[in-house]
């Protein structure tokens, strides 16, 4: 035992190491006592500003910076463990400006959304060029059981229509006709499962006036499909957008028409990746709330987080038990390179 808190030491018997019982956790090597840490990281999930968290808590800044950034590697890691093998039909993927360093200097981060469970499949940040859109759907493609059964909803960026067949698509080599010059370019095939739609939004000031659709790949059958199975009439980025207004609301960082920004591009990682792990795992959606077989009291709903709607967890977490889960780096998949 150690610190005020009786903390357990502990000893592997096979090799003799010895490590804290909070080795893997958020908490481990953390100063604060479990309450004061927990309370931290429940302000910073509800959009608090590290200035105003450490000012409520009654605690230095710069324990609540430290902290900020143990809990985004925390939430990253539990985040790449439990959302794995995913059975999902259809995803939309859509982008978010914000500034780091100053309000000189953009810095976008893109998400990835199942529409059905509302649940974050993956989240990238940098630049808004045609890396972040790889990152993004190599990162997508490699939490899905089959990615070969898939409906793409995206906006009309045109990275999407260009990468989405090099990383769900087949690579195959033409045939060369005739015996000289150079190989034709390694191309790729889609199966008939697999479409990808961009709605076309076009802005005069800040309304929209005209939105087109364009069928990038696949078929409409296909998306039409994927709108029957999702309740839509048409196709649209509807789940991820309003994603992107409840995000803005967690992430002191990224409020619009104010002066915050985020210091340093990795305040703003650290803060997405702890808010995506509480946005899937801690946050009852109420879209997705279940009818109760017969109320109990005024209680007619069963509360129903992403994660459970997605199937990976059969409970809402609570920040303390996301915060103790224990987590360690998993090694990188063939299919992300």
């Amino acid at each position: 035992m150690y610190s005020a808190e009786k903390i357990r030491y502990l000893r592997c018997k096979s090799c003799g190491q010895e490590f804290s019982e909070r080795k893997g956790t958020a908490l481990w090597n953390c100063k604060l006592p479990e309450s004061k840490a927990v309370a931290v990281a429940e302000q910073l999930s509800e959009g608090s500003s590290q200035a105003a968290t450490a000012r409520l808590l009654k605690v230095s800044r710069e324990s609540v910076r430290r902290l900020e950034r143990c809990l985004g590697s925390h939430g990253r890691l539990f985040h790449d463990q439990q959302v794995q093998s995913l059975v999902c039909s259809s995803l939309q993927a859509d982008e978010r400006h914000g500034y780091a360093g100053s309000k000189d200097r953009p810095c976008w981060e893109a998400e990835l959304l199942e529409p059905k469970s509302r649940l974050i499949v993956e989240r990238v940040q940098g630049e808004r060029n045609e890396d972040l859109a790889r990152r993004l759907l190599r990162g997508g493609k490699a939490r899905l059981r089959d990615f070969q059964d898939l409906a793409f909803f995206s906006d009309g960026w045109e990275c999407y229509a260009t990468l989405f067949p090099q990383v769900f698509g087949t690579p195959y080599q033409p045939k060369r006709r005739g015996a000289r010059g150079r190989r034709p370019r390694e191309r790729y095939r889609l199966t008939r499962r697999q479409a990808h739609v961009q709605v076309l939004k076009r802005r005069e000031g800040r309304r929209v006036v005209e939105v087109r659709l364009r069928m990038a790949h696949g078929s409409r059958k296909r998306i039409d499909l994927e709108l029957e199975r999702l309740g839509y009439t048409t196709p649209n980025t509807s789940a991820i957008e309003r994603l992107n207004a409840t995000a803005r609301r967690m992430d002191a960082f990224s409020v619009r028409k104010t002066l915050a920004f985020a210091r340093r591009p990795e305040s703003r990682e650290h803060r997405g990746d702890w808010r995506m792990t509480v946005y899937n795992f801690a946050r009852p959606h109420r879209s997705l709330r279940l009818p109760l077989p017969e109320p109990i009291g005024r209680r007619r709903y069963q509360p129903c987080s992403p994660a459970m709607a997605a199937g990976l967890t059969e409970r809402i977490w609570t920040i303390r038990e996301i915060l103790l889960h224990q987590v360690f780096p998993r090694p990188v998949r063939d299919n992300l390179t």
